[in-house]
């Protein structure tokens, strides 16, 4: 028996190609734990912060006014009187004033002052104020007496009805009468009538409302 050998060679420029493996894995890189969690939201963050700065700074100004309180509030040194006073004496007014100006810049007490001085039979109206740092200033206005309201009480160019002490000195003004709550509505009627007669040289004495609208004048 004659065998015959041969010896092939692999052919240049091939290359082998390994059959694949089977039952082979590819391996997967997981991400970072950093990367998978939720990133923090930077407007939320602000929303929790800024509620948090405003009490923080509410506070130290509160603190602040309680510290510096003690050295700004300063004990009254000048009350000034202002206004075209014909019927009150200021000097009354300051007599009258007193007791609420003896506490301090802060603690005076405005809206009693101004009530108190509105009891005064004169008076119609009061400002008044603090100016810094231990004044008070107080602004007044006066009736103005037009007519009588029967004879019980004086009308300023309002219709606002006033008793003065010394309600006799006004008998020559003229007398109005009316219903209650109408000193407003007299006057204006007096008002009227009195600009259409003033240039026939006349003048009212006595206007008297009635309850039914009945307007009868001399």
């Amino acid at each position: 028996m004659i065998t015959t050998l041969r010896h092939s060679q692999p052919a240049s420029g091939r290359a082998t190609r390994k059959p694949p493996q089977r039952g082979a894995s590819r391996l997967v890189q997981r991400e970072p734990l950093s990367a998978r969690l939720p990133r923090p939201s930077l407007s939320a963050v602000k929303r929790i912060l800024w509620p948090l700065l405003l009490v923080v700074l509410a506070v130290g100004i509160y603190e602040l006014g309680e510290r510096l309180a003690p050295y700004a509030d300063r004990p009254i040194s000048k009350v000034s009187v202002r206004g075209d006073l014909t019927y009150v004496d200021q000097l009354t007014v300051q007599e009258r004033m007193a007791p609420f100006v003896e506490a301090s810049f802060f603690k005076v007490d405005l809206d009693a002052l101004r009530h108190d001085l509105e009891q005064m039979p004169w008076i119609a109206h009061v400002e008044v104020r603090r100016v810094w740092p231990d004044q008070v200033t107080v602004r007044l206005e006066e009736h103005l007496p037009i007519a009588r309201w029967g004879d019980e009480a004086l009308l300023n160019n309002s219709g606002q009805a006033f008793t003065p002490s010394d309600l006799a000195r006004y008998e020559h003004l003229p007398q109005l009468h009316g219903p209650k709550r109408a000193q407003q509505r007299v006057m204006q009627q007096y008002q009227m009538l009195s600009q259409m007669l003033r240039p026939l040289g006349f003048s009212i004495e006595r206007l008297e409302l009635r309850a039914r609208e009945q307007t009868s004048g001399a």
